[in-house]
């Protein structure tokens, strides 16, 4: 008889919301926190991220501009009250437009995004738990941020504008249906019942 496989596509592989706390809790400077942190409460691109610039916070409203999203679309998107002012704050600090800055004002390199991420993953004691990947990234930051708003009852639609996909069938494909882990835990909850089913007396 052959054997059935299942096929597990990268965006159901994410970390709980406990592994992204400890992601913020462990990272070794402000700056590397902050980062995280938009990212874990965002869902944002790396490459939306490295694009921030100072003009693109709105404090007062709790949000931030992504103007150069994916196919260069904008959108808007929220963030909790500490976050905003820390990501103020940090922009403030520093002379570059960029919120997140490289050399010579420019900004970060999605090179140094990843290494950065990848190491306070090292640091925190985070795995990922993609086998095909070594190492925490910001594209696996994303995948948590949807996956556990679908896991805490959001809307799909929302999600859709958040996350900046062109189609709400998008964000279905990768986010609509349930990971291993929920299937698992679905399964664990009910095996019991299924058993008392089908064991009845003739």
């Amino acid at each position: 008889m052959e054997a059935v496989t299942y096929q597990v596509r990268n965006s159901e592989y994410h970390l709980t919301p406990a592994e992204l706390a400890q992601l913020v809790n462990r990272a070794r400077t402000e700056r590397d926190r902050l980062m995280v942190e938009v990212l874990a409460y965002t869902g944002m691109r790396r490459a939306e991220l490295r694009s921030l610039r100072k003009g693109d916070i709105d404090l007062e409203r709790e949000r931030v501009i992504v103007r150069r999203g994916k196919g260069n679309k904008q959108r808007v998107v929220f963030v909790p009250r500490h976050v905003a002012e820390k990501l103020a704050a940090h922009a403030a600090r520093y002379p570059s437009e960029y919120v997140f800055e490289g050399r010579g004002g420019r900004p970060m390199s999605l090179r140094n995004i990843n290494y950065i991420v990848t190491r306070v993953g090292r640091e925190a004691g985070v795995c990922t738990p993609n086998p095909r990947y070594v190492g925490v990234g910001p594209h696996l930051i994303r995948h948590s941020f949807a996956r556990n708003w679908k896991r805490s009852g959001g809307s799909i639609e929302s999600l859709q504008k958040i996350l900046g996909h062109a189609s709400v069938k998008t964000t279905l494909d990768c986010y609509g249906t349930e990971d291993q882990r929920e299937v698992e835990a679905n399964y664990r909850q009910r095996h019991s019942a299924l058993v008392a089913a089908v064991d009845c007396p003739v």
